[in-house]
C-alpha cells in the first residue's frame, strides 16, 4: 500500500511462525499508548487474548492512512505479520467478515480481474471472490459525498454571489439616479469625472466592506459546522477567508462600476434641471 514507515523496521519474510511475534503500529497508536516515548520495542496484546495473553513487539512505526473518511482523524492501528501467530490469527477468525486482497500491477488492474479470481480459486474453488474493483475506483467511491455536498455548496455559494451582486448594483444604480442634481452640481463647480467615479465606487466598496465584515464573523461562528465536510483545510482558515472576501470586493467594485460609469457620463446641464 506504499504507506511510509516513519521509524523502525518493515515486516519481513524472516517474521515466520518460528519467529517472535512482531506488529506495526501507526503514529496516532505511538502517541495514544506511548507519549513522549520510543515505541520501538514495546509490546502489544489484545483484550481478547487467549490466558496467557500473546505478546506482540513493536517493530516499526507507519504513517497515518485514511480508511474510507478523509474527514475523519486516523484511528490507532495495528499491521499484524499475517504468516506468524497463525494460532492466535484463527482465534481471531471469528471477528473477521471478510479479507481484503491487493494486487499490485504493473499494467491497467481493471484486465486482471478474471485472473485474481482464477488464482483465489485455484487455491479453494469454494472460496467466494467479490467486489474486484480498481483502487482508482475505491478513491472515487470515498470522494463520491464529499464531492456532491461541495458541489451542492459550490452551488448555492454560486447563486449567493449573484445575488449579492445584482443586490450591489440594484442599490448603487437607486442610490445613484437620486443623486443626479448632486452629482450635476459637483460637476459644475469643477469636480472631474474620474473624482465623481472614485466616489461612487468608494461607497460601493464601503457596502461590500461592510457586508464583508459582517458575513465573517457570521462564518466564523458557524464555519465549524462544517467541519466534517473538510479535508486539510481547518474550518478558520485565514487564506479561504481571505480570498473569498477578496473576490466578493471583486464583485462589488464590477458592481458599482457601471451605474457609476453611467453617472460619470451624465451632462451637468440636464442633471441640474433633474427633480
Amino acid at each position: 500500500m506504499r504507506i511510509p514507515l516513519l521509524q523502525g523496521r518493515d515486516i519481513a519474510a524472516t517474521d515466520d511462525v518460528n519467529a517472535p511475534g512482531v506488529v506495526l503500529i501507526n503514529e496516532k497508536a505511538a502517541r495514544t499508548y506511548w507519549p513522549d516515548e520510543n515505541p520501538i520495542g514495546k509490546h502489544i496484546s489484545f483484550h481478547n487474548d487467549p490466558d496467557p495473553p500473546v505478546w506482540l513487539t513493536v517493530i516499526g512505526v507507519t504513517k497515518d492512512a485514511k480508511q474510507g473518511d478523509w474527514a475523519v482523524a486516523a484511528y490507532p492501528e495495528v499491521y499484524l505479520a499475517a504468516f506468524q501467530n497463525r494460532e492466535y490469527l484463527e482465534s481471531m477468525a471469528g471477528h473477521f467478515e471478510y479479507i481484503t486482497l491487493v494486487a499490485r500491477t504493473s499494467g491497467d488492474p481493471g484486465t486482471l480481474a478474471s485472473t485474481i479470481k482464477d488464482t483465489v480459486w485455484a487455491i479453494d474453488r469454494n472460496l467466494p471472490v467479490s467486489g474486484v474493483i480498481t483502487m482508482d475506483q475505491v478513491v472515487e467511491m470515498a470522494n463520491e459525498q464529499p464531492r456532491f455536498e461541495m458541489l451542492l455548496l459550490g452551488v448555492f455559494g454560486g447563486v449567493a454571489l449573484v445575488m449579492a451582486a445584482v443586490g450591489i448594483y440594484g442599490v448603487m444604480s437607486y442610490s445613484i439616479s437620486r443623486r443626479t442634481h448632486e452629482i450635476g452640481i459637483r460637476v459644475s463647480l469643477g469636480a472631474s469625472r474620474a473624482e465623481i467615479l472614485a466616489l461612487l465606487l468608494r461607497e460601493g466598496l464601503l457596502l461590500a466592506l461592510t457586508g464583508s465584515a459582517i458575513g465573517i464573523v457570521g462564518a466564523l461562528l458557524l464555519a465549524r459546522l462544517m467541519t466534517k465536510l473538510l479535508y486539510g483545510v481547518p474550518a478558520t482558515d485565514p487564506l479561504t477567508f481571505a480570498g473569498v472576501a477578496v473576490l466578493l470586493l471583486i464583485v462589488a467594485l464590477i458592481a458599482s462600476y457601471i451605474p457609476a460609469r453611467r453617472a460619470m457620463r451624465v451632462d451637468p446641464i440636464v442633471a441640474l434641471r433633474y427633480e
